[in-house]
């Protein structure tokens, strides 16, 4: 069909005269149209979403250099508090002890439950870590907010 302009209205495809118009071809383009949508639209992202830095920290570890030899257990209440028992050898003996604490970022605050010495329960202490894939960095932070020796795990299956 032709407009008062003289431009073509119809928009299938042209077709010479004697043929019938194919409505073929506007059929599979929408229908390309529609499953490139279809299947660009659930298309998995290849980079995962980043794990907040708590939950990154939650495991089982095994203390490495520069840390004293041992483990340690970091788990999540329903609450939202961390607990966190640990166990590392020194010469002459070993210490354990369990903490609970809140994370907030990349720090966590500790409340000492039970540790091997007495003098300390409740003493509170606040620890920096930077946890990437399947190692963790961690530094206790001194009354004026600076960081103390750098300790090390690495998670265990």
């Amino acid at each position: 069909m032709l407009s008062a302009a003289g431009r073509c209205t119809d928009d299938r495809p042209y077709s010479p005269p004697g043929r019938q118009p194919s409505l073929e071809l506007p059929m599979r383009r929408r229908l390309l149209t529609a499953a490139m949508v279809l299947t660009l639209g659930s298309t998995p992202s290849w980079a995962a979403p980043a794990t907040p830095p708590c939950e990154a920290a939650l495991g089982t570890w095994d203390y490495v250099a520069p840390s004293k030899p041992g483990r340690a257990v970091v788990t999540k209440l329903a609450d939202g508090r961390h607990h966190l028992v640990w166990i590392v050898s020194e010469a002459g003996g070993t210490a354990a002890g369990a903490w609970e604490g809140i994370c907030e970022g990349s720090r966590r605050t500790w409340r000492i439950l039970f540790p091997s010495d007495p003098g300390i329960v409740g003493l509170k202490i606040v620890e920096e870590f930077e946890a990437s894939g399947d190692a963790i960095r961690f530094w206790i932070l001194g009354p004026d907010g600076k960081r103390g020796q750098m300790g090390g795990a690495r998670r265990l299956p």
